[in-house]
C-alpha cells in the first residue's frame, strides 16, 4: 500500500510539474519581456520559383511563404507576356491544398474587402508538384482567380474570406512581402518575353 502511495504522490508531482507553466509559471519573464521576444522573431522572406522550360508554351511563377508551400499564388505567363493563371487572362490563382480546404469546410466563392468577387478554380492536378526543389507545392490544388488589378491595388496584407455552403466563414491571409515578391518575379518573366 506504501508503494502504491509514492507511485501516486510521484505521478502528481510530475504532472503539476509539467503543468506549471500552463497555470501560471512564467518561465519567460513578464509579458513585456515575452512582447519583446516575439517581436524581435525575424520573419523568413517568401518563396519564389520560376519554371521556364525550353519546350513549354508558358513559364510557371509560383510563391508561399517558407514553411508552406501548400498555400500561395501562382501563375503562368505565355511566350508572348500574357498572364494565363487563372485560366482566364490576366489572372493569378490562390492555390491551396485541396485537403486544407476542405478541412476547412470547403467554400463555394471567395470575397476581399471591400466586396471583390473571387470565382473559384476546379481542382487540378499538378504532375510537376515536387520538382521545385525541397519543396513540393499541392499535387492536388485548387483556388480562387485574382485579377492583376486587385492584386496590385492591395499594400497591405492580402485578405480572402472564403465563403462555404454552410460552414462559418474563414480567411486566408497573405503578407504583403508575399505579394511583392511574387508580383516582382511575374513582372520580370513578363518583361523578358517582350
Amino acid at each position: 500500500m506504501r508503494m502504491r502511495k509514492l507511485v501516486l504522490a510521484t505521478c502528481i508531482v510530475s504532472v503539476a510539474g509539467c503543468s506549471l507553466p500552463l497555470i501560471g509559471g512564467d518561465h519567460l519573464g513578464n509579458s513585456a519581456e515575452r512582447k519583446v521576444a516575439a517581436d524581435t522573431t525575424a520573419v523568413a522572406p517568401p518563396v519564389v520559383q520560376v519554371h521556364d522550360f525550353p519546350h513549354s508554351s508558358v513559364a510557371s511563377v509560383f510563391a508561399w511563404e517558407p514553411d508552406d508551400a501548400q498555400l500561395g499564388l501562382s501563375t503562368l505567363v505565355t511566350r508572348t507576356g500574357k498572364l494565363v493563371g487563372g485560366l482566364r487572362a490576366g489572372d493569378h490563382q490562390l492555390y491551396m491544398h485541396v485537403f486544407q480546404a476542405r478541412m476547412m469546410g470547403g467554400f463555394k466563392y471567395a470575397t476581399v474587402t471591400p466586396g471583390h468577387l473571387l470565382l473559384p478554380i476546379k481542382a487540378r492536378d499538378d504532375p510537376h508538384a515536387c520538382s521545385r526543389g525541397r519543396f513540393c507545392t499541392p499535387m492536388v490544388s485548387l483556388g480562387v482567380r485574382i485579377p492583376d488589378s486587385l492584386l496590385r491595388a492591395h499594400r497591405d496584407s492580402f485578405v480572402v474570406t472564403f465563403h462555404p455552403a454552410a460552414l462559418r466563414l474563414w480567411t486566408v491571409t497573405l503578407r504583403p512581402e508575399l505579394v511583392a515578391a511574387y508580383l516582382q518575379s511575374v513582372d520580370s518573366v513578363v518583361a523578358s518575353r517582350h
